[in-house]
C-alpha cells in the first residue's frame, strides 16, 4: 500500500507547510526525503503522521515500532515521542497538528470519548490512510475554507468511529439521524442559499440546524445527496448560470459568486454544467 498516489517529482520541496487563516486548528507539513532525526519531544496538538517512502522508528516512552510506506500514526497532545528515519537513511512522511480543544469538541459532538479516541497508536490500514489522503488532498488543493473543514471533519470522525472503539451506543449517535433531526436542516438550508455567495462555516450551519458538524455533513448527504460545501457550489453555479444570461463578464461573475478566483469558476462551472462558461454564455 503506497500512501502517495504518483511518484514524487523531483521539482517537489523538501518541506511544505499547509496553513488557512479560516482554520486555525490545522497545520500540514509535508517533508520529502528527509534524513533528519528528532529528539524525543512534544506537540500541544493531537498529530497525525503517515508515511510515503522509506522507513522509519516511531519511539514512546518504553516502546518502539518500526513504521513503512501507508502506516498511519496517531500522537497523542504532549505524549514524549520522536519518530526517526531507520537506519539514518531518507524517508518521506506528511504530518497534521490539529488542536486538541477544537478535536476534543468534534468528538464530542459526533458523540465519541476523546479520553478513548485520543491515544497513540500506529494504523496499518488502507482506509486510514485514504481518509488522510483524502486531508491533505483537501488541505493542499481546495478552494475555499468551507470545502477544506467539511472534508476535514468528515475523515477526521470516520477515522476515529473506524479506529478508536467508541461503544456502540455512541456509534449509534454517531452514525445514525432522525427523520425529526433532518426536519432541522431547513433553517441551515435557507442560510445556505441566501448567502452561498459568502464564506460560511460548518459552525454556523451546525448552530442552526440544532447539531453537530459531523452529523450535519451526515444528513445534508442524506437528506440533499451532498455535503453543505457541495451544495453551496452547486447553488453558486445556478446564480452564475443567470449572469451570464444577462451578459456578464466571466471575471465579474467569478468575484459575486464567491469563488477564489476565475479559473477555479471555471472547474466548478464545467464540471457541473458539461460545458465552459463561455460556451454557455454564447449559447454554444
Amino acid at each position: 500500500m503506497q500512501a502517495q498516489d504518483s511518484a514524487v517529482p523531483d521539482t517537489t520541496p523538501a518541506v511544505e507547510f499547509w496553513r488557512d487563516p479560516a482554520l486555525p486548528f490545522f497545520e500540514g507539513r509535508r517533508a520529502v526525503g528527509s534524513v533528519s532525526c528528532y529528539t524525543p519531544h512534544t506537540h500541544p496538538t493531537f498529530s497525525i503522521g503517515i508515511v510515503d517512502a522509506g522507513t522509519s522508528v516511531f519511539s514512546l516512552p518504553g516502546r518502539e515500532t518500526p513504521i513503512r510506506p501507508g502506516d498511519v500514526v496517531l500522537i497523542a497532545a504532549n505524549e514524549v515521542h520522536s519518530c526517526n528515519p531507520a537506519q539514518r537513511e531518507s524517508w518521506s512522511y506528511r504530518m497534521f497538528h490539529i488542536d486538541q480543544e477544537w478535536l476534543c469538541a468534534l468528538l464530542d459532538e459526533a458523540g465519541m470519548s476523546p479520553r478513548m479516541a485520543l491515544v497513540s497508536q500506529v494504523l496499518r490500514s488502507p482506509q486510514a490512510c485514504a481518509l488522510m489522503n483524502k486531508i491533505s488532498d483537501a488541505m493542499r488543493d481546495g478552494e475555499d475554507a468551507l470545502q477544506k473543514e467539511t472534508v476535514l471533519v468528515d475523515a477526521l470522525c470516520e477515522l476515529f468511529a473506524a479506529f478508536c472503539t467508541p461503544s456502540s451506543d455512541e456509534m449509534h449517535d454517531a452514525h445514525t439521524g432522525s427523520a425529526q433531526a433532518d426536519s432541522d436542516l431547513q433553517p441551515a438550508h435557507d442560510y445556505l442559499q441566501h448567502h452561498c455567495c459568502d464564506k460560511i462555516t460548518l459552525d454556523t450551519l451546525a448552530q442552526l440546524a440544532g447539531t453537530g458538524r459531523y452529523q450535519l455533513i451526515r444528513q445534508f448527504r442524506r437528506r440533499y445527496g451532498m455535503t453543505p460545501h457541495a451544495l453551496q457550489i452547486d447553488m453558486r453555479i445556478n446564480l452564475a448560470r443567470d449572469f451570464l444570461r444577462r451578459g456578464a463578464s466571466l471575471a465579474d461573475i467569478a468575484y459575486r459568486t464567491g469563488f477564489a478566483d476565475q479559473s477555479h469558476f471555471h472547474r466548478a462551472f464545467k464540471a457541473r454544467v458539461a460545458a465552459t462558461p463561455a460556451q454557455y454564455q454564447l449559447g454554444g
